[in-house]
């Protein structure tokens, strides 16, 4: 899975937003904002990767969490980014 335009992301107001750039501007208009969490998911997606990749790296990022709650919360993230139509 992988985000389907191409973002830049900045710290505003101390929440991370994402804004399409270039061409894909034109394709999705708007901003996602997020915290951390999110952000690390999100910059992961820049690339393609597997649900997987993504909780490992946040198990070895996040030391505090569990499987099980890293595993939902890359879901829930997931989903809400394809309801969007930002990831496929």
């Amino acid at each position: 899975m992988k985000l389907k335009y191409h973002f830049v992301t900045n710290e505003v107001a101390d929440k991370i937003v994402a804004v399409a750039v270039g061409e894909d501007m034109t394709k999705f208009n708007g901003f996602i904002k997020m915290n951390d969490i999110g952000a690390f998911i999100f910059n992961m997606l820049k690339d393609d990767v597997t649900e997987d990749e993504i909780v490992a790296a946040m198990l070895e990022a996040y030391d505090d969490s569990t499987e099980e709650e890293v595993r939902a919360t890359v879901k829930d993230f997931v989903a809400e980014l394809v309801k969007a139509e930002v990831a496929e």
